[in-house]
């Protein structure tokens, strides 16, 4: 079923995000016949580090692969993004200045000094070039954490206790799911699709919870949609409950739907913000 939503989207801007997940999918499934995942005891790794799993295991990146995919996705951006063909063309002129090997390091560290200096030099947005670097990386992020996805969902006793970072690939999340059965949530992470469990009244940003501190806005019609707010820091975290919706939802594309919920939290003085 075709979802409607409660504002206009810009044209184009769902499709688009779809093609790329179906992309990234059928990368994922060309990387299971050459990459095998590590096999890690990902809660044991977790409470012995305190650190995301893929900064604590070694997980080997084939460069020749990432550069394949890299190229891939510039070719499927140049198809459906025309208007920034122009940087997409000088992206691929400079292939050879890019280091494929330290790219997805360097984003996985988070190193923007890396990517601002690359930037410049190169004459590429600095948006762009962190964005094709990203998205090329998902495919192997994903083929990684797959086979921990049950074992880090039905983590009883909360090995991970960071709650808006990704336990297993260190990405920062602001999306989260009310489980249909019992109303359970958990965070939802875009980058390597892991889940974790959380707290129900409780700020993913700043520990806040006190249930008089913490509300919800929903937008008329569209009550499956939340944002959860926290006077206390003025963060807040969109949500999908999935109690007020039958059908399976893709938490990837809800995320993207959901943008006019980050436009109204924004609007009343919320920021998608992360205590350090």
């Amino acid at each position: 079923m075709k979802r409607h939503f409660p504002v206009s989207l810009p044209e184009g801007y769902v499709d688009f995000y779809n093609n790329l997940e179906t992309w990234q999918n059928e990368q994922q499934i060309k990387l299971k016949t050459t990459c095998s995942p590590t096999e890690i005891d990902v809660l044991k790794v977790l409470v012995s580090s305190n650190k995301p799993v893929i900064q604590s295991v070694n997980f080997d990146i084939d460069t020749h692969q990432y550069e394949i995919i890299y190229q891939g996705l510039l070719m499927l951006l140049n198809d459906s993004r025309h208007q920034i063909a122009g940087e997409l063309d000088k992206i691929l002129e400079k292939l050879d200045q890019l280091d494929f090997k330290l790219l997805p390091i360097k984003f996985l560290e988070e190193d923007q000094q890396y990517f601002s200096d690359l930037s410049a030099r190169l004459d590429i947005p600095i948006e762009l070039l962190s964005f094709t670097v990203d998205h090329a990386l998902r495919p192997f992020l994903r083929l990684w954490a797959e086979p921990h996805y049950s074992t880090l969902a039905e983590d009883e006793s909360r090995s991970w206790s960071f709650a808006p970072v990704c336990p297993f690939c260190g990405a920062q999340s602001n999306f989260s799911r009310l489980r249909a059965t019992d109303g359970h949530r958990f965070m939802f992470c875009e980058h390597c699709f892991t889940e974790w469990a959380t707290q129900n009244i409780y700020c993913v940003h700043c520990g806040n919870d006190n249930p008089n501190t913490i509300q919800y806005l929903a937008v008329e019609n569209d009550d499956a949609y939340q944002i959860y707010t926290c006077e206390e820091c003025k963060g807040y975290l969109k949500t999908f409950d999935e109690r007020k919706q039958s059908e399976q939802t893709d938490l990837f594309i809800a995320n993207i739907e959901t943008i006019y919920l980050d436009m109204l939290a924004q609007e009343k003085g919320y920021g998608n913000h992360h205590n350090d």
